[in-house]
């Protein structure tokens, strides 16, 4: 199958697009913290199940307890990760922001 876009537009963008693209380190950061705090929150949640407490929740509780015990779990967890931070999610911000600031040439 041929390509329906000529060559001569193939690497045509409009302004748009073109300020689409631009990397935005404010909004990157953002991000990059939000996945910290993320990460930190699925090792809380790992650990928290590894423990027994999702097992423990679902106890004489039946289908309708085993059914809400994960987002009780990870309630907790994320309440957990806010309170009691590991570091791990800094660390994974502090590597995110070192990557957006090598791709932009931005400091963060």
């Amino acid at each position: 199958m041929t390509n329906p876009v000529s060559p001569t537009l193939r690497g045509m963008t409009s302004p748009l697009q073109a300020q689409a693209l631009k990397p935005n380190p404010q909004i990157e950061d953002q991000q990059a913290s939000d996945i910290g705090q993320r990460l930190e929150q699925m090792l809380w949640v790992e650990m928290l199940s590894h423990a027994g407490l999702e097992k423990a929740f679902t106890q004489a509780g039946g289908e309708a307890a085993s059914a809400f015990s994960r987002y009780i779990v990870e309630a907790i967890a994320k309440d957990m990760s806010e309170q009691h931070p590991m570091g791990l999610g800094r660390a994974t911000e502090q590597v995110i922001a070192a990557n957006i600031q090598d791709r932009s040439g931005v400091k963060p």
